[in-house]
């Protein structure tokens, strides 16, 4: 099957395009699916005095290495195409992901998440360049069905990670061999695929995406964490200490974010980018500020559900706006990734700060505050005329 374009496009069949679809399951197993075993990986190197610093790092350390990574890897695949990159970060996804199994030191655990975010920019920015590929008709639906699919799995993976975690601290790591099972999918994707000439062409030079987007997705990328890597230790702050429990948060959040994601096309149809960026911050902002102000599990699970519908607007809305407009895709979303979880790294140092000084709560009312007043000042220059540009690739 081809279409039309400055050379004919291979559009992948069923199996390839759920191959790009579960791309987005990725950085939620390698990222942030094992937030609810870490307070278990802490406990048990309760010998260490830096156990519980450590344990966030474990959690920090593959975004950091993934951000690093993003923008070569989206190099190589303008290169070589994003099926050879995609199938060699399965292979390796499976192989790191799973080595702490069999590992009884802290840091020697770091090193190998460290790999394992490479292998999570592998297989993320290929399955985005791999949809941005495909008919510009099709981008926006088929980025919400992806990012539909991280919030499917992590209804799944996340009690799944919970109740492992009440078994012992090594076995989830098991459940990065799930790629072994993308795979098969993967092999059946096109050997090239040449994106679509895009219908506007601004200056795609660059980077590949704008600069006031990268400090937006920076931004994004520390609100994005507090969920996945704090709740767990906040709720425990307010008497919760049954893994089960503590991953009950987080579930809120997937089907928050399988809600949003699943209107994805019509909501981009109906309000634009801007419309969804202020949407991102404004609904993050006001679900953070409440959850700091939870004294009980149930108020606290309501407050994530509503970041987790701000929060899931924001990467395909990201993805779909790059994909639309930059002429070095996946140089763009590699950079635009880069900038998300870059500065993820820092997030255990300013949580621990914040919490140590001010207690658990300030760290949500720091982020949810500063994206709050965000979001209400971009509304406030769109609604004045001066949003109406949509910022553009460099």
């Amino acid at each position: 099957m081809t279409q039309g374009g400055d050379a004919a496009t291979q559009v992948p069949g069923p199996l390839g395009l759920l191959a790009l679809l579960t791309s987005s399951i990725f950085p939620m197993l390698g990222l942030f699916a094992l937030g609810p075993a870490l307070p278990r990986v802490a406990a048990a190197f309760s010998a260490d005095p830096n156990a519980e610093l450590l344990a966030q790092l474990i959690g920090g350390a593959a975004g950091f290495s993934f951000a690093l990574s993003s923008p070569i890897v989206g190099g190589m695949i303008d290169r070589w195409g994003y099926k050879p990159v995609y199938l060699v970060s399965l292979v390796a996804f499976a192989l790191f992901g799973t080595l702490p199994y069999v590992l009884d030191s802290l840091p020697v655990i770091l090193v190998t998440r460290l790999f394992l975010g490479v292998c999570v920019a592998g297989a993320m920015t290929a399955g985005l360049a791999g949809i941005g590929a495909l008919p510009a008709a099709e981008r926006p639906r088929l980025y919400g069905r992806n990012a539909m699919f991280t919030s499917v799995g992590a209804v799944i993976v996340f009690p799944t990670v919970g109740a492992l975690s009440t078994l012992g601290w090594r076995l989830p790591f098991l459940i990065h061999l799930v790629a072994l099972l993308v795979i098969p999918l993967a092999m059946t994707l096109p050997a090239r695929a040449n994106p679509e000439t895009r219908a506007t062409i601004p200056e795609g030079r660059g980077l590949g995406v704008g600069p006031e987007l990268l400090l937006l997705a920076a931004f994004i990328g520390l609100v994005m964490y507090v969920g996945p890597m704090f709740a767990p230790f906040y709720v425990r702050s307010i008497g919760v200490t049954d893994p089960r429990l503590a991953a009950i948060p987080l579930s809120a959040m997937s089907l928050g974010s399988l809600l949003v994601t699943s209107f994805y096309g019509r909501l981009h149809g109906r309000f634009g980018a801007i419309g969804l960026f202020v949407a991102t911050l404004v609904l993050s902002g006001a679900g953070l500020l409440s959850a700091g102000l939870s004294t009980h599990l149930a108020m606290f699970v309501v407050s994530m559900f509503a970041v987790s519908c701000g929060l899931a607007l924001f990467a395909p809305n990201l993805n779909s706006y790059i994909a639309a407009t930059s002429t070095n895709m996946a140089r763009g979303i590699g950079w635009a990734m880069s900038a998300m979880f870059a500065v993820q790294v820092a997030f255990p140092f300013l949580a621990r700060e914040l919490s140590q000084s001010a207690g658990p709560a300030a760290v949500f009312h720091a982020f949810g505050g500063c994206a709050l007043v965000t979001g209400l000042a971009l509304a406030a220059l769109a609604r004045r005329g001066s949003g109406r540009k949509q910022p553009g690739p460099a």
